[in-house]
């Protein structure tokens, strides 16, 4: 029989009523993670077998305060997601046993990146800019059982500035949190969350990898930004949602060999 181990960003209290096995939380974290419409306390992390996530650019500050509060993290909290390298390094120094996974999405497109990291953390999130193919051959071949997207919304840019404040501020516009944003010229819709150590732009619509099966994956990742309950569970159950959702980049190339020019 086939066992899913999940990894859910916890978004809400709704998604304690699901009735799904083997599911993980990830906790974004106050004051070290940006993209989020709510974030959490660590010392309010009462759920076990959780993750904390860390997705913020850390500064000299952010470090050394952080460098506080990991000695104090409850016995809830078995592992830190992460896209700040540095951490692996704070993690050594304080000699604190928790699981890595380092989720820089768009830095981990082939295998051999993926096992380099590998050598430092316990797992490694496939990056959501490749094929499927190029997924299946990183599975075939990393080192140590993976995480894969799922179903949700994929960051397509982090920006430290504060671009939604500083728009409005120019143009003398109501400040909001969330926007609708549309791009003309790749005619594409994103959803800006900012606060206030930057801005993340994710893609409008929502990622569905669920039909991938693998052998050595660790966990399917699922980043269920602004949907309810209801649709995280049609998410579990394997439901249509095409409405929602599309394939990403799983049939396209995202890098072309130029043709050769004689000079």
């Amino acid at each position: 029989m086939k066992t899913n181990n999940y990894l859910i960003t916890f978004t809400n209290n709704d998604l304690l009523k699901l009735k799904v096995k083997n599911i993980n939380f990830l906790f974004p974290i106050k004051d070290y993670s940006v993209g989020f419409i709510k974030t959490f306390l660590l010392e309010d992390i009462n759920i076990p077998n959780s993750y904390i996530y860390i997705n913020r650019v850390l500064d000299k500050e952010a470090i050394s305060k952080l460098k506080e509060d990991l000695p104090k993290l409850n016995k809830n909290i078995i592992g830190i997601c992460f896209t700040d390298l540095g951490i692996i390094n704070l993690i050594k120094e304080l000699n604190i046993n928790l699981k890595l996974i380092y989720m820089q999405n768009h830095n981990t497109t082939n295998y051999e990146s993926i096992n380099y990291y590998l050598e430092y953390v316990d797992s490694v999130l496939i990056s959501t800019d490749i094929t499927e193919n190029e997924i299946i051959e990183i599975l075939d071949k990393a080192k140590k059982k993976l995480v894969i997207p799922f179903f949700g919304l994929v960051d397509a840019m982090y920006s430290r500035r504060t671009l939604l404040t500083n728009f409005k501020d120019k143009f003398n516009l109501e400040t909001q949190n969330i926007e609708n944003l549309y791009e003309s010229t790749s005619n594409q819709n994103f959803l800006a969350i900012e606060n206030k150590y930057g801005t993340i732009l994710y893609s409008k619509k929502y990622i569905d990898y669920r039909h991938i099966e693998h052998h050595n994956i660790l966990y399917r990742f699922i980043n269920p930004i602004n949907l309810d309950l209801k649709t995280i569970e049609s998410i579990l159950n394997y439901e249509n949602l095409d409405d929602i959702s599309n394939k990403g980049f799983l049939n396209t190339e995202t890098y072309y060999k130029l043709k050769d020019k004689n000079l």
